[in-house]
């Protein structure tokens, strides 16, 4: 089953729900699918920016909408929506897709804030030199 596209988004990662990621109710752990989304978000940022060295400062607007279980596949989906002098802000949400019934809804949704940092600092990575070379080189 491919994922299916989602406007205005792109797919960042797929992961199976097993066993150990249930709770006693048989459901996906909803921190397990937070670190999920984090995870996958900020390698979408990486990749979107060119910058690694940036740490999650918030996770807002959560709303779990359907839950997980064992068997069922979980697809990721980011989207970039606002960068700061130090700061990107990502829309992420992820989809439940049941393969024996290709049922498929909406799990979560979320956006995610990260704040670059150099030296342990906050960093004006969008103002650099560095920012403006990368930009060159991907050819934007």
């Amino acid at each position: 089953m491919e994922p299916k596209p989602v406007q205005g988004f792109d797919v960042v990662t797929r992961h199976l729900v097993m066993e150990r990621d249930l709770n006693p109710a048989g459901n996906l752990f909803g921190g397990t699918m937070l670190a999920w989304l984090d995870e996958a978000t900020a390698v979408y940022v990486t990749e979107q920016i060119g910058y690694t060295d940036f740490v999650t400062v918030a996770m807002d607007d959560i709303r779990f909408r359907a839950p997980g279980h064992r068997g069922d596949i979980i697809t990721v989906y980011s989207r970039i929506v606002g960068t700061g002098r130090t700061s990107v802000t990502a829309e992420s949400k992820a989809f439940v897709e049941k393969p024996s019934t290709n049922e498929r809804r909406e799990m979560i949704n979320c956006t995610i804030a990260y704040v670059c940092l150099k030296n342990q600092e906050k960093y004006a990575y969008f103002e650099s030199e560095g920012y403006a070379e990368w930009l060159g080189r991907r050819g934007a």
